[in-house]
C-alpha cells in the first residue's frame, strides 16, 4: 500500500514514496456481497453492532419486555434488534417527538416523552402493573439531562456525566432484571443509587461494543432481509456539506435521525 512520502518516516530524501506494512490488516476488512447496497451495510461497523450487543446484553428473548432510554441512532438500533430477538413490548423514552414517532412506526415501540409525560419509570411501572420491565437499555450516556446540581458538577469536572437515565433504568427494571448500558460514560457519577440496584438484584452489562465479532452474523441477517438498518437514514448530503449535517443532527433540526454523506 502506498502510504506516503519517505521524509515522513525518516527515509530517503527527494519525495520518494515508501511502501508501509499495516500489521493485522487482514483482520478488519469484511467482504460484502455485490448484491447489497452501500446503505444496507453502512452501519455494520458502528451503530448496528452497538444496538445488537445492547439487546444481547439485556438478555432479550421471545416475549421479553424492555425499556430503552434514548431514541438516538443507538437507541433506535437497539429497538430494531430487540424486536428481532423477540421482544414483545418495547418502551422508548426520549423528548424528541419525531424520534419517538419513528420508533413507534418502525419498531412498534410505546413512546414516553419525558418532557411532557410523568416520571418515565412511574409510567413504565404503571403499564407493567408495578412489576417493571425485564430489562432496560441506557442508550443516552454522558449526554443525559441531569439536575441543576449534576449540571454544575459536570461543568467543573467533578462529575463525568448525569446519572439520571441510569437511575430511571434502575427504577423501571423488575427484580432480578438486567440493565444494559451501551451509552458512553466517563468519570464519576453522583447519585448512582447502587443500594437500589443491590436491593433489586439487578445485573449490569456495560462496555465498549465488540463490533467485529458481530459483523459476520449481522451481515447474514441483512442479506436475508431480517435486518434493515438503513431505515433510520433521514438525510443524504454531499461530503462538502458535512458541517451542516452535523449541525442539524446536533440541534435536532428537520427531524434528523441519521445523515449519510457521499463524495
Amino acid at each position: 500500500m502506498l502510504f506516503g512520502y519517505s521524509h515522513l518516516y525518516g527515509g530517503y530524501a527527494g519525495g520518494q514514496a515508501e511502501y508501509v506494512r499495516v500489521p493485522h490488516a487482514n483482520v478488519g476488512p469484511l467482504k460484502i456481497p455485490a448484491v447489497l447496497g452501500d446503505e444496507q451495510v453502512l452501519f455494520l461497523s458502528d451503530i448496528l453492532p452497538t444496538g445488537y450487543q445492547a439487546a444481547l446484553n439485556a438478555q432479550i428473548e421471545q416475549g421479553s419486555c424492555v425499556a430503552i432510554f434514548g431514541a438516538g441512532p443507538v437507541g433506535l438500533m437497539s429497538a430494531l434488534c430487540a424486536r428481532y430477538l423477540g421482544a414483545q413490548q418495547i418502551f422508548m423514552v426520549d423528548h424528541n417527538d419525531f424520534r419517538l414517532r419513528f420508533a413507534g412506526e418502525h419498531c412498534g415501540a410505546i413512546p414516553i416523552n419525558f418532557d411532557r409525560d410523568e416520571d418515565p419509570a412511574e409510567v413504565i411501572l404503571e403499564a407493567t402493573h408495578g412489576r417493571g420491565v425485564d430489562a432496560t437499555i441506557e442508550a443516552v450516556g454522558f449526554e443525559a439531562k441531569g439536575s441543576m446540581l449534576e449540571t454544575a458538577l459536570t461543568a467543573v469536572k467533578l462529575e463525568g456525566s448525569s446519572g439520571k437515565a441510569l437511575r430511571q433504568c434502575i427504577a423501571a427494571t423488575r427484580r432480578g432484571g438486567v440493565v444494559s448500558v451501551p451509552g458512553v460514560h466517563a468519570g464519576f457519577i453522583q447519585g448512582f443509587l447502587f443500594g437500589g440496584a443491590f436491593e433489586k438484584g439487578l445485573t449490569f452489562k456495560v462496555g465498549q461494543t465488540h463490533a467485529q465479532s458481530y459483523m459476520p452474523e449481522l451481515l447474514e441477517l441483512i442479506a436475508a432481509g431480517a435486518m434493515k438498518p438503513e431505515v433510520i437514514i433521514s438525510h443524504r448530503m454531499k461530503l462538502e456539506d458535512a458541517a451542516r449535517g452535523y449541525e442539524i443532527f446536533e440541534k435536532r433540526e428537520d427531524e434528523c435521525r441519521k445523515v449519510v454523506l457521499t463524495p
